[in-house]
């Protein structure tokens, strides 16, 4: 499969199931330590490069040549852990980009922390 040569439907249908796939990761978990400590070399055998943030995790997915997506895991209000609908991506113009995945627009890096 071509990761990068998709329809702009096709590739955010892909981010919908990569976030379906992240968010199975975080059940059960209500700490961002024990979430980076538990899966860190899963995703390093998987090449995504895990960052733990001070208010964040950031799974960083290089996809083909240097195109990427940023995943974040976040703290809900709940005490839970939860995928971002918010990502950082390089889009189909080659410009990094703060987008939701959800509503397809493009939203403020301040979003990755709220929209969940």
């Amino acid at each position: 499969m071509n990761l990068i040569d998709m329809t702009d439907k096709e590739r955010y249908a892909m981010m919908r199931k990569r976030h379906a796939f992240l968010s199975e990761t975080v059940k059960g978990y209500t700490s961002l330590e024990d979430y980076a400590r538990d899966k860190d070399e899963w995703f390093a055998v998987r090449g995504i490069a895990l960052r733990l943030m001070d208010d964040c995790i950031s799974l960083c997915n290089y996809i083909e040549y240097n195109d990427y997506e940023d995943y974040h895991i976040i703290p809900t209000a709940d005490g839970r852990l939860a995928v971002s609908h918010v990502i950082w991506w390089q889009d189909t113009c080659c410009a990094n980009d703060v987008f939701n995945i959800f509503t397809e627009e493009s939203v403020d890096e301040e979003d990755i922390l709220t929209t969940y």
